[in-house]
């Protein structure tokens, strides 16, 4: 028990950690996307001030903004795919399973439990073990 224990504690402290990672890297996220929208604010501003002194007309501007805004969302995708790599390979040195991992394993484990039901009722029966000769469901 003392070793179930300690294994739920290695867990906690991983899954913390995870946490812990998981929030840094969306709050560096969202100062970076704050400040896209400033510079974005600013930017169109300054278009807006270039337009009104027809050193640009609106076509111009517009499509000024709109290379802005297309370059600052594929950055964005760009930290997310970074982000995301990162965060899977802290997992993994963290020893971390991702839910799906976890989910998988759950299930596994639910259908090797339900043979054992089947051998143990097979057993008690005195049938032997062909009533679970294969997963459930088959």
């Amino acid at each position: 028990m003392t070793n179930e224990a300690e294994n739920t504690t290695a867990d906690e402290a991983r899954s913390t950690t995870a946490q812990n990672v998981r929030d840094l890297i969306e709050r560096t996220f969202l100062a970076g996307m704050g400040a896209a929208a400033l510079t974005k604010d600013r930017v169109q501003e300054l278009v807006e001030e270039l337009v009104r002194r027809g050193q640009l007309n609106s076509d111009e501007g517009r499509e000024v903004v709109e290379r802005l805004v297309s370059r600052s969302r594929e950055e964005a995708r760009s930290v997310l795919r970074k982000a995301d790599s990162s965060l899977q390979g802290a997992y993994r040195d963290l020893g971390l399973t991702t839910k799906r991992q976890s989910e998988d394993v759950e299930f596994r484990l639910r259908q090797l439990e339900h043979r054992v039901q089947l051998l143990e009722s097979a057993a008690d029966a005195g049938v032997g073990g062909g009533a679970a000769s294969g997963p459930p469901g088959e």
